[in-house]
């Protein structure tokens, strides 16, 4: 991207944050971390994209070091409620444990971003499903696998 898009985009993400904040919850423009945008990751560890019952979809990307997840990115093609829960999870992800991270659930979600409308609350469950498929689909691999004793050993 270039300067200019950066500098568009950033002023994209105050607006979205503040209009957020006044249409859904009580909570203010929230901070935003280094490693946390709206975008795909290209170094991802893992990533998972659900598509939910209102055709809306989230994609969470993550960049696990070590035992903890150190970038995170979101991306979607939802409403405004839609970008606030899927930045929410990928916030409440980063710097965890994959299982701290796992533990994070729709409710965790809904405390972050503040009072959505019931109508959108769907919203925080998507993104909470995406964030949990990611992990899932991290643990599956091959190499995390290696790791783990084998069955019926100690």
């Amino acid at each position: 991207m270039t300067k200019h898009h950066n500098d568009h985009w950033k002023e994209f993400e105050d607006s979205l944050y503040r209009l957020s904040g006044k249409s859904y919850g009580t909570h203010s423009e929230p901070p935003t971390p280094k490693g946390i945008g709206m975008g795909r990751l290209p170094d991802a560890s893992s990533s998972a994209s659900v598509t939910g019952p209102c055709g809306e979809s989230i994609e969470i990307y993550l960049k696990v070091k070590g035992e903890r997840i150190e970038k995170t990115s979101f991306y979607t093609d939802g409403c405004g409620a839609s970008v606030l829960c899927g930045y929410a999870a990928a916030l409440l992800a980063r710097g965890k444990t994959i299982d701290d991270a796992a533990g994070i659930d729709a409710d965790t979600i809904l405390d972050t971003v503040g009072n959505l409308p019931d109508d959108h609350r769907h919203c925080a469950m998507l993104a909470a499903e995406t964030l949990r498929i990611a992990i899932h689909n991290y643990l599956a691999k091959p190499r995390f696998r290696e790791h783990l004793p084998e069955h019926g050993k100690s």
